[in-house]
């Protein structure tokens, strides 16, 4: 009799889910990390994104904002969890291709600790002034500068970030040089053209655009991604087509990251989800607005494509000299 009860009670045990990990992924909320504050093309993009995946995978997708070091502060959290696909993060080409290569003492190396996922966002960028510059386009900005060294300012979002490398790499081909004024964020560097401290701004579209509507800011050139136009400012031409420089590809982007390991399962799972989500049209129109385009593709693009991004930087910084202050 014993015996029976014993036998039933096994198979009984063994029939029976025991844990959350014996059913599908996700079986519960996906923390994404920031490594932004909140309010920036970043944050908004992981907020947009993670609505629509939430409701494709029926889990929530909790944002975590873990600003930092030029956003290698967020990247490292997420490259030393565990990797199960329950803790994400949104990293840019600055976190993934540009500070690892520059700063040999980054806690963290995105080729040996970050698995990438799938593709987020094309950033549309722009060069802008004050209306009172006398250049109006980057070509005459150039050749005043030619003439002029060390006379035109730019101001970025931080050192080292893509908006930086790429302008570094335009005086190079160009053979110029202007000086660079560095602050923490757009939203700044943007402030220092208009109160007059520095010449122009190298930016996202998204930032400049209140400025450029209401005539406050003119735009010189579209700054990428590659040498598209700006959907929101069509008739500005790109840096590639007033100056010939067609190796020049200012393209900043961000790409969904886990910690290295994670199941190639869940990485398949979460790369649909997310291409689901931004083939959606209310999804496209939301990003597109804020000046940004969809980044898609299968895990294996994706993954090329951000090899492919870090051998391009690595070769640009090698040129420019660039690094970490």
């Amino acid at each position: 009799m014993w015996k029976r009860a014993l036998c039933l009670a096994v198979c009984l045990f063994v029939g029976t889910p025991t844990n959350l990990s014996a059913q599908p992924y996700p079986n519960k909320p996906i923390r994404l990390i920031v490594p932004f504050t909140p309010g920036g093309s970043t944050d908004a993009t992981a907020r947009i994104v993670g609505e629509a995946v939430s409701e494709i995978l029926g889990q929530p997708v909790v944002i975590e904002n873990r600003p930092g070091a030029a956003a290698t502060l967020g990247i490292d959290i997420v490259s030393k969890s565990k990797p199960d696909g329950y803790t994400l993060g949104v990293s840019g080409v600055g976190a993934t291709a540009i500070i690892p290569i520059i700063d040999p003492k980054l806690s963290y190396n995105p080729t040996r600790d970050l698995d990438v996922i799938s593709g987020l966002n094309s950033v549309y960028g722009v060069v802008v002034a004050a209306p009172s510059l006398k250049q109006n386009d980057v070509a005459e900005l150039l050749e005043f500068a030619r003439a002029n060294p060390d006379k035109v300012t730019y101001s970025t979002a931080g050192v080292a970030g893509p908006a930086h490398l790429n302008f570094e790499y335009l005086q190079k081909l160009a053979g110029v040089k202007m000086l660079h004024v560095p602050f923490p964020g757009d939203t700044p560097a943007i402030t220092a053209v208009l109160t007059g401290d520095v010449s122009v701004a190298v930016v996202a579209t998204a930032s400049a655009t209140p400025y450029l509507t209401a005539g406050k800011l003119k735009a010189l050139a579209a700054n990428g991604p590659g040498t598209e136009r700006m959907k929101l400012f069509p008739d500005v031409r790109p840096v590639q087509e007033q100056t010939g420089f067609n190796e020049y590809d200012p393209h900043t982007w961000s790409v969904l990251v886990s910690a290295k390991g994670t199941p190639s399962d869940v990485i398949t799972i979460l790369n649909k989800a997310v291409n689901e989500a931004l083939s959606k049209p209310e999804v496209r129109e939301k990003l597109e607005n804020l000046g940004l385009r969809p980044l898609t593709g299968d895990v294996q693009w994706v993954q090329d494509f951000v090899k492919k991004q870090i051998a391009e930087k690595e070769k640009i910084i090698g040129l420019v000299g660039l690094k970490r202050e």
